[in-house]
């Protein structure tokens, strides 16, 4: 589809450059600077939609929170840790 857009942008700015009036020159330019920002718009968002990933391998809720329980559990073994060495070099 983009490369549909895009070429009937070179055909609106070719009809505008050789065309013989100004409301021809103004529909041309109107028609191509259009199709033009649809076809770039419409290459990025296939570009994305093929670098995305798709929704089956999303974390879970409940994967999210046991990692969440696992990096609070880590974290807490951490903190006690710290506080050991610190007590102990009193």
């Amino acid at each position: 589809m983009h490369w549909i857009l895009l070429g009937i942008s070179a055909v609106a700015f070719g009809a505008a450059f050789f065309a013989p009036s100004q409301g021809v020159i103004g529909v041309g330019l109107l028609v191509g600077f259009v199709c033009l920002f649809a076809g770039f718009f419409s290459m990025i968002s296939s570009r994305i939609a093929e670098r995305s990933r798709s929704d089956t391998v999303l974390l879970s809720d409940a994967d999210v929170t046991a990692l969440r329980k696992s990096v609070r559990a880590a974290r807490e073994a951490r903190d006690s840790a710290k506080s050991n060495r610190a007590d102990s070099a009193l």
